[in-house]
């Protein structure tokens, strides 16, 4: 966000740490909850949504739990149920338990059903082998499905499209990829979805009057001793000459008035502005150390002072200049935001807009305007003085009147007047001040605090369209089937070529950004994506960084080997909580990958079960069926290949006949 109407350029100095820009946690959006109260159709529907998001675990919970425990049968269901029990794996992964589910409803489908051909589908494309006609009937066949329908077979049906008569149905996967891949605004509304909730503007509140008893004390004697002895003297003065005295006493109260009204004035400028001036430019530059809230705080004052630089500026001076300024704001957000449930993203917001105003002000030449409010003027100061040198002189007056009827008295007199006057004039000046000073710094919290209320409606505006946790699943799937496009035209395979892929999905190190909704996996601003091709000749591996926000790629790295260079395949935990996938040639380094990164102070304080959400994106990153894939080669070789055709004969079998009991 940039507030500024100058124009600040996006820029980070060299010294910029940005590693892992956010971290959010949305929620609760209820997009795969299910609370205990409610219905069988709403369980079911967290499950489709859990199974369209990649959770293909999570969806065969709750889908189970709708269907076989709180019979939601229907054709729908019973279709979903399918495609949940065979999503992302292959039919050697399927227990026969979970198969056994489909005979528990058999019967439940009618031949009339709108899911029938959809249901059909699936078998024929789990039975289906090379044959002269076949890409023509599942054309045929795939036709008279709808776009929902078409859509989550091609998604969920991936492993087992590996025949030619599925050629066909893989270019329309890939055309559908192509066409949805920056469907519904991908580009202007994905980066928003990293964004975390920004919480509500705050400002520093005004510091309060404080007038303690001895203040209280003191201003109450001295303003009475001054008003008894001045009396007395007006007294006396009064019986030597009442008109003169009158007068005398007029000019008295008048003068004092008017001094201690402008004396209150010049007061409150001089105190405001060495105030500010200590605030914007006495401030030491110390920098917070370790992790917490008040270090982010500093690394995203820097950052944003850094690339916020306005238009023809030298980087060097502005930051100079500001450098008092940056170290009051950061102050003040650490103080009003230092709570330990605040995500020190959540304010990110307010920086941006507060170093946003900063650099339009500087620009403008505006930022010291308070140095010129603040300055108290040449007539402001002589009326002070001229109306104290006058009061003095009127109680001259009125001390040379009232001699004249008793001298001792009035003289005696004298002297606790003017101690009396002068402490009680100090008093009331220091008060007025106080309450001057207060005055003016509510109006400028109001003024302030309505401008980041503002500035945090905008921002809340530019979010309302941020995409769900579907639509990212979504895009998501779209880039994989363009990876898989890219590799299969790069090696120039078809797709009876490939005998079994796998997908590995990894954040992207260094710099990378990431956010969950609530109960759903980790999404990552940019992926390492790992493509593994086994064909006939050995196993083609394509690894690409995906920039998910822009959906572009780059750095694309190659490499072969043969079957027989596999050593070890595993997934490993660190001490750190990260999750580390690691491939083990007979030649060469290790191929590792970060799979999952560790918890962070962010997710501990705010996410439910970081541990539930480091599973569930090992699960949606593909990891179960790579490993599955990539052990059963390190084990077995190529033969693996034959003897996975082999295992699924008998699965394969009992699928078939669950599948055809659904309409029997």
């Amino acid at each position: 966000m940039n507030d500024s109407a100058s124009g600040p350029t996006n820029l980070a100095t060299d010294s910029a740490n940005v590693a892992v820009q956010a971290e959010a946690i949305h929620g609760p959006v209820n997009v795969y909850q299910v609370a205990a109260a409610v219905s069988a159709e709403e369980t079911f529907q967290a499950g489709l949504n859990s199974l369209r998001a990649g959770m293909a675990q999570e969806a065969r919970k709750h889908i189970r739990d709708a269907v076989v425990l709180r019979n939601y049968v229907n054709g729908h269901s019973c279709f979903y149920l399918l495609l949940a029990l065979l999503s992302g794996r292959t039919l050697q992964q399927v227990p026969r338990d979970e198969i056994a589910m489909l005979r528990c409803v058999r019967g439940a489908v009618k031949d009339d059903d709108e899911w029938t051909d959809a249901i059909k589908l699936v078998d024929r494309l789990l039975t289906s082998r090379p044959q002269e006609g076949g890409v023509v009937g599942l054309e045929q066949e795939f036709q008279k499905l709808t776009d929902e329908q078409r859509n989550d077979i091609l998604q969920h049906m991936e492993m087992f499209l590996d025949s030619s008569a599925e050629d066909a149905l893989w270019a329309r996967a890939f055309d559908a990829a192509r066409t949805d891949r920056c469907a519904n605004d991908r580009l202007r509304r994905a980066w928003k979805f990293f964004q975390p909730d920004p919480i509500g503007a705050r400002a520093l509140p005004t510091d309060p009057v404080v007038i303690g008893l001895g203040v209280r004390t003191a201003i109450t004697a001295t303003t009475t001793l001054a008003v008894a002895t001045v009396g007395y003297i007006g007294a006396m003065a009064w019986q030597y000459d009442g008109t003169v005295a009158l007068s005398a006493l007029l000019t008295l109260a008048t003068a004092c008035y008017v001094s201690l009204r402008s004396g209150v004035e010049w007061r409150y400028k001089k105190q405001r502005w060495h105030a500010k001036d200590r605030a914007y430019l006495l401030r030491p530059a110390t920098t917070t150390r370790g992790d917490g809230f008040a270090s982010k705080i500093d690394h995203q004052f820097e950052h944003y002072f850094a690339r916020y630089t306005p238009r023809g500026a030298d980087r060097a001076q502005w930051l100079a200049e500001t450098v008092g300024v940056r170290r009051a704001l950061r102050d003040e957000v650490v103080t009003i935001y230092r709570e330990s449930t605040v995500n020190a993203k959540s304010v990110a917001w307010l920086i941006r807009y507060m170093v946003a105003d900063v650099a339009r002000r500087w620009q403008a030449d505006t930022l010291w305007d308070f140095r010129k409010k603040l300055r108290v003027p040449f007539l402001l100061k002589v009326l002070c003085v001229l109306t104290s040198i006058t009061a003095i002189a009127a109680g001259a007056f009125l001390v040379w009147a009232g001699a004249h009827v008793e001298i001792l008295l009035v003289s005696l007199a004298a002297v606790p007047a003017l101690a009396s006057v002068w402490s009680a004039a100090r008093l009331w000046l220091r008060i007025a001040a106080e309450y001057r000073r207060y005055s003016a710094d509510e109006a400028e919290r109001d003024r302030i605090l309505a401008g980041r209320r503002a500035a945090f409606d905008r921002w809340k505006k530019k979010l309302a369209d941020r995409p769900d946790d579907l639509e990212m699943a979504r895009w998501l799937e779209c880039d994989r089937k363009a990876l898989m496009e890219e590799a299969m035209t790069l090696y120039r395979l078809k797709r009876q070529d490939v005998l079994a892929h796998a997908f590995i999905e990894a954040p992207a190190t260094p710099s990378y950004s990431r956010a969950r909704v609530e109960d759903g996996p980790w999404r990552y601003s940019k992926y390492k994506i790992l493509l593994f091709l086994l064909t006939t000749d050995g196993v083609r591996q394509l690894t690409q960084q995906l920039d998910f926000q822009k959906a572009t790629t780059r750095s694309r790295a190659r490499t072969n080997y043969r079957y027989d260079a596999f050593t070890s395949v595993q997934v490993a935990e660190t001490d750190s909580g990260e999750n580390v996938f690691e491939l083990t040639l007979t030649n060469g380094d290790p191929i590792k990958v970060k799979v999952t990164d560790p918890p962070s102070d962010i997710t501990e304080t705010e996410d439910k079960d970081p541990q539930g959400a480091s599973q569930l994106t090992l699960g949606t990153a593909g990891l179960g069926n790579a490993l599955h894939v990539l052990e059963g080669v390190a084990a077995e070789g190529k033969k693996w290949i034959a003897f996975e055709r082999q295992r699924e004969k008998l699965p394969l079998a009992e699928v078939s006949r669950a599948v055809n009991a659904l309409f029997t």
